[in-house]
């Protein structure tokens, strides 16, 4: 279920396959095409408990474009908290390998760093210029070094929101794999939450999320 602008919808079907709104006789479902809201929130429903943040356009416009298109299609819905360490907690992968094809390697044009990583402030991963795409991480500490970091021919993480209820949840999550599991992440590209639930069976998951 998402709330978006005040009315509650139900996403019918699955992320993998929008046109399963009609089918599964809902309405058209959402128009992807728009640009989001200066301003708009997402509770994340985790297995650790919920946190809420508020992601602002103004921070990064078309990364936080990215982000309304995302939520909109239900994509974080199940996915892995793949990443925890004293720094960070990192998702973004699906966990529907089909889905993540599409959308992991969809990268967005580099943004000036108009915010700074400070604990509990939201970015994209990234790995080189225009790689920016549906890996976000929540900045478990002081990470403001991050703004003007030059690596990979772009300097600085972008924050596109900030946590502004719940990092005792951020703090909660299952974080005994810490890196572990980056060298991975072909393999979570692949097989998605199958093979993270067979090789890192206890990590936190993103149970489902609420647009307000």
């Amino acid at each position: 279920m998402g709330l978006i602008n005040g009315q509650v919808r139900r996403f019918c079907g699955t992320a993998l396959a929008l046109h399963l709104f009609m089918l599964a006789g809902c309405d058209s479902g959402p128009d992807l095409t728009n640009s989001s809201p200066e301003t708009f929130n997402i509770i994340f429903e985790t297995s650790s408990g919920p946190f809420e943040v508020e992601f602002v356009r103004e921070w990064s416009p078309v990364a936080v474009d990215r982000v309304w298109t995302l939520a909109r299609m239900g994509y974080w819905e199940g996915s892995r908290i793949y990443r925890v360490n004293d720094n960070y907690a990192q998702f973004g992968y699906s966990g529907q390998p089909s889905l993540d094809a599409e959308w992991v390697q969809k990268g967005l044009v580099d943004e000036p760093t108009k915010s700074s990583n400070v604990r509990g402030s939201v970015s994209f991963a990234r790995g080189g210029t225009g790689s920016r795409s549906s890996i976000l991480f929540v900045n478990r500490s002081d990470n403001s070094y991050l703004d003007q970091l030059s690596w990979l021919g772009v300097t600085g993480f972008p924050p596109v929101g900030r946590v502004i209820s719940g990092m005792e949840t951020v703090d909660g999550l299952y974080a005994a794999y810490g890196d572990d599991t980056m060298q991975w992440e072909d393999s979570i590209a692949a097989s998605g939450n199958a093979f993270l639930d067979r090789k890192f069976p206890r990590l936190d998951s993103i149970m489902s999320f609420e647009v307000r």
